[in-house]
């Protein structure tokens, strides 16, 4: 069993290599799928406050909120 030091390091962890894919993808940059090694797409629809960054076949699929 994970103890609580632990999991928040993972979580961390997880939060940072995500902010860093999505800071590359905003910049025009091309990035992998980790799985399929596929290219990542960015989505951002700002009628529905709602972002994505996925792949085609579905291995990755992050779901953002945006901010007004």
């Amino acid at each position: 069993m994970l103890d609580l030091k632990q999991f928040n390091q993972r979580r961390a962890a997880s939060f940072n290599q995500q902010r860093a894919l999505l800071k590359s993808l905003s910049s025009g940059k091309t990035c992998c799928c980790e799985h399929c090694k596929a290219p990542l797409q960015l989505d951002l629809h700002s009628t529905t406050k709602q972002g994505r960054v996925y792949c085609k076949k579905g291995c990755t699929d992050i779901l953002l909120e945006l901010g007004a």
